[in-house]
């Protein structure tokens, strides 16, 4: 038994700063995410194996996802595997790549997290990674706020210089683009309000609220209409719901923003009062069109990853084929379009499960980083909702792993609640 004990400390050790060092990948660099994923992967399935030898009885794994929820999220899988049969997707080799490429990603998150993470009794290893997050968003933020203030950041791409004259960048930090970028800052923002709404010690408060007058300042020099109003509704839902004394501070937040804000800000709002003139909106207006041709005449779907494909005969808006575009600029459309109705229903059900988990942690976890983990769930899923309806940024494979990352904590933190939340309550 000594022995036993021995090798789980060891090898499980080993595995979590793995699971750590994967985590801390995910704001910097997608090739570097996904060498840590197949090395991580494969370290997993050696100890499994080594497992599966020793006993599995010593070692006492448990299913920790819900029936239904992973049965929904099976028959999701399985919609997007047969998706790729679609005669319509004529580029086979592409459409297969990119869905073992990316949906792999994701599975090997999920289950890497799933299957190891549990081992990791108590708060330790979900709070570990949130403070991995945490650090690893605060570079990211400075690295923002940096290209604002010192260069670096785009002047030219993503920038309409008609309809916004004075706008010289926008801000991408370690991201693709500065939409994406904007999304991941919406995460961050809501996680962080999250913690902020059970912190008991004033001076971690008012040190996490630095932290996100920080993240929503670099949300502004993104210049990312769409999730200007995601990263606004997560902080209205945040003080309305969950931290009725932040009412004052968001007051005062908004005061000192619309002092400080320069013209170019508010030459950027001024722009919602005909989106139309702007080449940017009206361009997202043309995508979701498009996209509402596509599912109108194949409601069943086109395919994984076949949008781009498909896009250049629908095009009436840009005319050009050899502009490639990937998606519909819509999370919703865009899953319709490629997996049909019956994936968007599948994706909204599972989506739906984890929000219903997350508000049960919310009311009533037994501690108060459970509590925090689950605001902060369904804060992020908010503004993923509401910056879904101009963008699609979790078709960026980093955001997408993230994305299914928080997910799977959201599933460890109800385990925890749930089977072993006395003991948690009598560590606190």
């Amino acid at each position: 038994m000594k022995e036993k004990m021995s090798f789980l400390k060891k090898e499980y050790g080993g595995m979590q700063g793995l699971l750590l060092l994967t985590t801390a990948c995910i704001p910097f660099d997608q090739t570097l995410l996904s060498v840590m994923l197949l090395l991580t992967l494969l370290y997993g399935l050696f100890l499994a194996r080594k497992e599966s030898k020793e006993g599995n009885a010593a070692y006492g794994e448990e299913r920790v996802w819900p029936l239904f929820l992973k049965t929904v999220l099976l028959f999701l899988l399985v919609t997007g595997y047969i998706s790729l049969h679609n005669p319509l997707i004529k580029e086979k080799t592409a459409c297969y790549f990119n869905f073992f490429y990316v949906v792999g990603q994701y599975v090997a998150t999920v289950w890497l997290f799933t299957r190891f993470g549990q081992k990791f009794k108590g708060q330790s290893f979900v709070v570990r990674v949130m403070i991995i997050l945490g650090i690893t968003a605060l570079i990211s933020v400075a690295g923002g706020i940096g290209q604002h203030y010192f260069g670096g950041a785009t002047e030219a791409v993503w920038v309409d210089k008609e309809a916004n004259p004075l706008l010289r960048n926008r801000v991408y930090s370690t991201w693709e683009n500065p939409n994406i970028f904007a999304g991941y800052l919406c995460v961050a923002a809501a996680f962080l309000m999250g913690f902020i709404g059970v912190e008991k010690k004033s001076r971690r408060r008012w040190l996490l609220f630095g932290f996100l007058l920080l993240v929503v300042v670099c949300e502004v020099f993104t210049f990312s209409r769409g999730f200007w109003a995601a990263m606004g509704v997560e902080l209205v839902l945040f003080v309305l719901c969950f931290y009725r004394k932040g009412i004052f501070y968001l007051l005062g937040v908004l005061a000192a923003g619309a002092a400080l804000a320069g013209p170019v800000v508010w030459q950027r709002l001024a722009t919602l009062q005909n989106v139309m003139e702007d080449s940017s909106a009206a361009l997202r207006f043309g995508y979701m069109e498009i996209a509402q041709a596509i599912i109108t005449d194949h409601p069943w779907g086109i395919g994984w990853y076949n949008y781009r494909y498909i896009f250049p005969e629908y095009d009436y808006y840009l005319k050009d084929p050899n502009v490639i575009m990937y998606h519909s600029h819509n999370l919703f459309l865009n899953i319709t379009a490629e997996l049909g109705f019956q994936g968007l229903l599948l994706f909204l059900l599972a989506w739906g499960a984890l929000i219903y988990f997350a508000l049960r942690l919310s009311k009533k976890g037994g501690c108060p980083w459970l509590q925090a983990v689950g605001q902060g769930y369904l804060l992020m899923s908010a503004g993923i909702f509401i910056g879904g309806l101009g963008d699609h940024v979790l078709f960026n494979v980093r955001m997408g792993v993230l994305f299914w990352l928080l997910n799977t904590l959201v599933i460890l933190c109800l385990q925890h609640n749930q089977s072993g939340g006395e003991q948690i309550r009598k560590r606190e």
